[in-house]
Order: C-alpha cells, then sequence, then structure tokens
C-alpha cells in the first residue's frame, strides 16, 4: 500500500493512495478526529476541540461510528469515542513553479496551495433517522465524486440521547450532534486547504435525517461563514419527525431514566446519573423513552434536534418563525423530496407498523404534531377526513398501498418540503432550487433491506 503523509494544525497524518475506476487515482485520510471524545464528563456536552498528537498518526482506516442499534438487523455497535472524519481528494501536490508533481512524502508544514488550484469541498451529513448511520465509505464511497474534480468529506455525528438528549434545568447542552458538525465544519475550514480544497467554497449536503440537519445549519448562528451551498436531500428542519419543543424533549429525558433504574425529578440529578450509565444501555432503552400516546404513532424518532433558548441556544426558536423572519443564512440552496418518500412506512422502522393495523386504528396516521391526544374527538375526526381524502371509501390494505404511500408521503415530506421552500423563496434573494425525483415501481409490503434476491 502506497502511502502519502499530510500536516495539519494537529500534527502529522499518513494516508494512503487509492485506485479507483471511476477516478483513476486519488488520497485517502480517514478516521480524523475533529474533536475531544465524547466521553465521561464531555458525555452530553458541546464538542471540544481535539488534542495535537506527536509523531504521525495513521489515517488509513475509519473511526468508530456513534453507539447505535441497527433497526433492521437490531444488532448494536459503535464506541462513544466516535468524532472523526474522512478527507478524500484527487491528489496531493507541491508546486514547483508552474507544474505540479505529485508527491507520496510529507508536506512542509509552511506549504500552502495557491488559491487558484484549490478545489470544491463536498461536506456530507449521514441519514439514518437521527439514531444510526455513519459516514463509512461501505455507504458512501468517494470514487464518484471524486471523478468531478472536488475534495469529498464525510462525517460521523453523535447519534441518538447520546447526540439529542435536552434536559432543561440541568448542565446538559441540547443537540449536540449539530454541535458536533459545527466542530466538524470549523475543522474544514481550518485545515481542507492542506488536502487541497477550498475552505471558501463548501457545499454542505445530506439526507433524509441528515438533510434536516443540512437544513438546522443553516439556521443556526455558530454556523455562519462555515459552509457556502446548501443541499437537503429529502429532509427539511420542518418535517414532523424532526424536531420536539424542549418540554417534550426534557419528559422523554425523564422517562429514559425511569426506564435505568433512575426515579427522580431533579435534571441535574438526572445528568449525573445518565453519565454513569453505558452508552449501550442508553441506545438500547431510548425508544421506551417515548409516551404511549406516541410510541403509537406512525413514523416516530426518540429524540431529534429541540428548538432551545438561552444565550447558548443552538437553535434560537421554533424553525417556522426562524424561516418566517428570515433568520437564516441565505446561500444558494438546493432541496427536494422523492416521488414515494411514504415508502418508509412500510419498512418496520421508525414506528411503522403493519397496514392491517392502520386499517384497524387509523388515528395511528394523525402526525404527533398536532398535539391531539389518541382517542379524542378531534383526533378522531381528522382521522376521518385523512382516510376520506386519501382512500375514498377503500379499505387500507395491499390493494390500496399506493394510497397509503401516498398519504405518508405528504405527511412526513412532502408539506415540510414545500413549507421550507415557500418560506426561503420569501425571504432570501440567493437562488433556490427544488426538485422531485420520480421513479416508477411497484410497491410491495417488503421490509428493507431483506438481503440479496437470489439467496432463498
Amino acid at each position: 500500500m502506497e502511502t502519502v503523509k499530510v500536516r495539519i494544525s494537529e500534527g502529522e497524518l499518513q494516508g494512503k493512495k487509492v485506485s479507483s475506476k471511476a477516478r483513476g487515482v486519488f488520497y485517502s485520510f480517514q478516521g480524523i478526529p475533529y474533536a475531544k471524545p465524547p466521553v465521561g464528563p464531555l458525555r452530553f456536552k458541546p464538542p471540544e476541540p481535539p488534542e495535537p498528537w506527536t509523531g504521525v498518526r495513521d489515517a488509513r482506516k475509519e473511526g468508530a461510528n456513534s453507539p447505535q442499534l441497527n433497526m433492521v438487523y437490531k444488532t448494536y455497535s459503535g464506541d462513544e469515542n466516535c468524532l472523526f472524519l474522512n478527507v478524500y481528494t484527487p491528489q496531493i501536490c507541491l508546486m514547483k513553479s508552474e507544474s505540479v508533481e505529485m508527491r507520496t512524502k510529507p508536506l512542509p508544514s509552511y506549504f500552502q496551495w495557491p488559491v487558484s488550484r484549490l478545489k470544491p469541498v463536498l461536506v456530507w451529513i449521514h441519514g439514518g433517522g437521527f439514531e444510526m448511520g455513519s459516514g463509512d465509505s461501505s455507504l458512501y464511497g468517494p470514487d464518484y465524486f471524486l471523478a468531478q474534480d472536488v475534495v469529498f468529506v464525510t462525517i460521523n455525528y453523535r447519534l441518538g440521547a447520546l447526540g439529542f438528549l435536552n434536559l432543561d434545568g440541568s448542565d446538559v447542552s441540547s443537540n449536540n450532534a449539530l454541535r458536533d458538525q459545527v466542530m466538524a465544519l470549523t475543522w474544514v475550514n481550518k485545515n481542507i486547504s492542506k488536502f487541497g480544497g477550498d475552505p471558501d467554497n463548501v457545499t454542505l449536503f445530506g439526507e433524509s435525517a441528515g438533510a434536516a440537519c443540512v437544513h438546522y445549519l443553516l439556521l443556526a448562528p455558530s454556523a455562519k461563514g462555515l459552509f457556502h451551498k446548501a443541499i437537503a436531500q429529502s429532509g427539511s428542519a420542518l418535517l414532523p419527525v424532526c424536531h420536539f419543543n424542549s418540554s417534550v424533549s426534557t419528559q422523554r429525558a425523564f422517562r429514559l431514566g425511569q426506564v435505568l433504574g433512575c426515579e427522580t425529578k431533579d435534571p441535574q440529578h438526572l445528568a449525573d446519573f445518565l453519565r454513569t450509565v453505558p452508552a449501550e444501555k442508553i441506545v438500547l432503552s431510548q425508544g421506551s423513552a417515548q409516551s404511549y400516546q406516541d410510541s403509537q404513532r406512525v413514523m416516530q424518532i426518540p429524540f431529534p434536534p429541540t428548538e432551545d433558548s438561552g444565550a447558548d441556544a443552538f437553535i434560537p426558536g421554533d424553525p417556522v418563525k426562524l424561516l418566517k423572519e428570515g433568520r437564516f443564512h441565505k446561500v444558494p440552496f438546493i432541496i427536494g423530496v422523492n416521488s414515494a418518500e411514504g415508502k418508509l412506512a412500510l419498512t418496520g422502522m421508525f414506528n411503522c407498523c403493519d397496514v392491517v393495523e392502520i386499517e384497524k386504528d387509523f388515528q395511528r396516521t394523525v402526525p404527533w404534531n398536532l398535539s391531539l391526544e389518541l382517542g379524542t374527538q378531534t383526533c378522531k375526526d381528522i382521522a376521518d377526513k385523512l382516510r376520506k381524502f386519501y382512500f375514498g371509501n377503500k379499505p387500507v390494505n395491499e390493494k390500496t398501498l399506493q394510497n397509503y404511500v401516498d398519504m405518508q408521503s405528504d405527511l412526513h415530506f412532502n408539506y415540510g418540503f414545500y413549507k421550507t421552500v415557500k418560506l426561503q423563496v420569501e425571504q432570501s434573494n440567493s437562488p433556490i432550487y427544488a426538485y422531485e425525483y420520480d421513479h416508477k415501481k411497484p410497491i410491495k409490503l417488503k421490509r428493507f433491506p431483506s438481503g440479496p434476491e437470489h439467496l432463498p
């Protein structure tokens, strides 16, 4: 394996040279820490800058993922020491007059790329319902991006309760996962020129929950100037499952404590207790933090981002209000959805259930953010209107799956998508592009994924 070294602000990195059919040759630097490990007293705290190191740090393999439960296979994996990123670049070079020499030797610490040679940077935020996923190349390989002559960065960030727990009245900081992403962008701004990337031409993009994170960073004052274009694929801060107010999130934090054995009404006592619990126990228990009412809803996530307040607020208010007031970063923005996003409701993930259960209790489809208790007359009335609009007099079954998918697409994706576009167009002079990706394929009652088709 041919290696290459680069010196960044924290020390020297040893990466590797990679051959690709799509790109040819590129350079890979993986498992780079962009913050201190968020462990011990730093659990539920904002990320802190990484410590420098002596010698050469091996950057030839990816760092650990955030602790998580795979929602398909129900397997636990990950480590709290997870704040790593990966950088993939088309070339490492030194300038010699007007020529460019490819190098596999360390770049001198004084080396700086000339601005005219710096390449656009793409920073990817992975999805996964705010509770699973990673920036690993097994999911998000760099080959095709690098074929477009850009520098590509993927990141890991804290997930689930470890990244999104909010506990009013304690020293817990809200939205630490989003703060992780800002720290990663700060690292990019500081170091990416050493990899041939332009810190003044950074495009932030993500999918699903990652797209919602991108949209939240458009609303976050602390992210100002760290990226210059944004792309949100199938996600927005305005989707029903993508935000809570702080009171709901705090209630879930106390339920999580109860499940783990801490009966207290003192938020600081709960925070101190949760810092002593192994990460695996928190991850395996976080689904029980939902109230019974919430657990009956279709498309639910235990710990999404939270609107907060105070001097340290990451999201300084309700996202709709912030957009209406024009309080967001006005950069060129692409946002879009797929034509059948509601298929996610057939997967068995995110509290999704069998359509037979929906037919028996259609109220479960009423979005939780309407704040309507199941069983109330108002909730029943809205459920009846939804059923009539999308199904007419037909039942919910395998013959009306398209109707069901259309309804879930509208409730959980399309409405938030169109509202986001409308509000931002009204307040921004920067270009905004909206798209819908349409791929027609028959809808089946098949949970995803189920393995290769040819296996029995």
